[in-house]
């Protein structure tokens, strides 16, 4: 697990004599990766605009960046030539140059990256592309994906033959069929690099971006942290960078933005219009998720997942490779046989037995909340269900975990040292602590719903430093031995966002100090269902 954690900022003014524009740009490690393959390029007075995501793991996919940045700017720097052209001769340049370097040491063979370079001409922006990091254009209310995505995936995406949703969770995901380095290329080769123009208007602005933001965060959601923070570039790119990383954070991710002279204005009138209506919005927003707690509504059938930033929603494709666990077979042999890289799909079904998650391994429910799990006879109530420690990545979905009289729990979920995803996992009846997390800042918890546990809903220990993103937590510690809902101990930090806590405020969440719950109240929703609150009083929403 990775605890570098790199952020290189970028920010310039355009030169006199140019369109006057700002830029900004960042790049960071994320949660999962121990090196950072991404790199960019901000030249706001030349208008030249550069996003690289290196591949070929170890030093070879960092080597191919850094190649593939060097060899642009130097060619895009000699303004001779129709900007189309340069830019197509350019991405060749360094196809050919990463190839050639690959060819020098055994650890670079194999080398390459995808890239998007946007060169400002005028009112107009011509694009070069490779590969599957992206760019948009954002207008209005409007995001518009420019670059079409060079993999399986993302050209089933593209064709609409799967949602951006199924597109996020699918097992081949990071799969490209085009590369920048991994074969010579000739600049008359007009099936490489996809090349256009598009226009650029002053109410407009583009988004530049390596998918580890875009597998993480959805474009609608992309789209509103532009507006959101359009008068401040760096705060777009450092807030889409951070939603990234309490998504799970699993690749290094890089976002640079162009904004238009006039997009801030525009964005800011739209602004002020919403907020005639938030009166009457705020409140039916309020009453629509509490009319759904009170219906006993799933949590993944409110599809909160489409607001935060890829969680897994839907049935799951089982991928070929995967290994199928049925109704009366065992999870935890499943688990066993399964190497790095493996998927375990697990069929509707109760499963009774404890789980020791494994590195590298993806242990998912097919249908959401159809696969329940629980301790075998003889456990009792201060036993654990899943056990993860020592791992460095490995991913928990959709599976429900139960406890009651008849088939005690203690510890739905228990962690140390541990790298981590849980998703859309529902826990009720744990008696000691529903989630557990020890040291380390490698568990993410996301859209998940945590309900109806005796014990607190999450104790975070000292060292220990989750990311806790869309999920819904309501009545726990209900058992008169359990000393708040929340616990974190000296030495212990969370990062909340778009949480939903019904009948608690952040009062309750023992360990934090006061800027703390104070960034709780904006960040997450509070809401009401009962006059007073059976741990503190309910705090008030958090996004008025």
């Amino acid at each position: 697990m990775a605890t570098e954690r790199r952020r290189a900022p970028a920010m310039a003014p355009v030169a006199p004599g140019r369109r006057v524009l700002r830029a900004a740009g960042a790049t960071d490690i994320g949660r999962m990766r121990v090196l950072n393959e991404d790199r960019f390029h901000v030249d706001a007075a030349r208008g030249i605009f550069i996003v690289v995501d290196g591949m070929g793991g170890h030093a070879a996919g960092d080597q191919a960046a850094e190649r593939a940045i060097a060899a642009i700017r130097e060619r895009l720097g000699r303004e001779t030539g129709a900007v189309p052209d340069r830019v197509r001769e350019a991405i060749t340049i360094a196809n050919n140059e990463i190839h050639r370097a690959a060819a020098l040491r055994p650890e670079w063979h194999g080398m390459a990256c995808v890239l998007t370079v946007a060169v400002l001409d005028g009112d107009r922006a011509v694009v070069g592309h490779v590969g599957d990091s992206r760019l948009y254009r954002i207008a209005g209310e409007k995001i518009e994906k420019i670059t079409p995505d060079h993999s399986p995936v993302g050209e089933r995406e593209d064709a609409r033959e799967l949602s951006e949703q199924q597109a996020m969770q699918h097992p081949r995901r990071h799969e490209v069929y085009r590369d920048v380095g991994s074969a010579p290329r000739l600049v008359t080769d007009e099936t490489f690099v996809f090349v256009t123009e598009i226009d650029l208007p002053a109410d407009a602005a583009l988004l530049i971006c390596s998918d580890g933001l875009t597998d993480q965060v959805p474009a609608e959601r992309i789209r509103m942290v532009a507006r959101a923070h359009a008068r401040s570039p760096d705060q777009v790119v450092r807030t889409l960078i951070d939603e990234a990383n309490a998504a799970g954070g699993k690749d290094n991710v890089t976002v640079l933005f162009v904004p238009g002279e006039r997009f801030a204005r525009r964005a800011a009138a739209a602004t002020g219009r919403r907020s005639k209506a938030r009166w009457l919005i705020g409140p039916l927003v309020v009453a629509a998720l509490a009319a759904a707690f009170l219906l006993g509504l799933n949590w993944h059938r409110l599809n909160w997942a489409e607001r935060g930033a890829g969680l897994f929603t839907g049935r799951l494709l089982a991928p070929a490779s995967a290994i199928v666990v049925r109704a009366g077979d065992s999870i935890m042999d499943a688990i066993g046989r399964a190497g790095p890289g493996s998927t375990v799909v697990i069929e509707p079904g109760e499963y009774r037995e404890r789980l020791t998650l494994k590195d590298g391994v993806r242990v998912i429910s097919r249908v959401p909340r159809a696969a329940t799990l629980r301790l075998p006879e003889g456990a009792t109530d201060r036993d654990p269900a899943v056990i993860a420690t020592g791992i460095v990545e490995a991913e928990m979905a959709g599976l429900r975990i139960v406890g009651d009289a008849a088939t005690p729990l203690g510890i739905a979920v228990l962690a140390r040292d541990a790298g981590i995803r849980l998703v859309d996992v529902e826990v009720s009846g744990a008696a000691a602590v529903a989630i557990d997390l020890g040291r380390g800042d490698g568990v993410v918890l996301s859209g998940s719903h945590i309900h109806d546990n005796p014990g607190p809903a999450l104790i975070v220990r000292s060292g220990a430093a989750p990311r806790l993103s869309h999920n819904a937590f309501a009545r726990n510690a209900s058992s008169e031995r359990a000393a708040a809902a929340f616990v974190l101990e000296r030495g212990a930090r969370a990062t909340w966002a778009g949480n939903v806590f019904l009948d608690i405020g952040p009062e309750a969440i023992a360990g934090i100090d006061e800027p703390t719950r104070a960034a709780l109240r904006q960040e997450n929703w509070f809401l009401t269902m009962t006059p007073t609150s059976p741990r503190g009083p309910a705090g008030r929403g958090g996004r008025q």
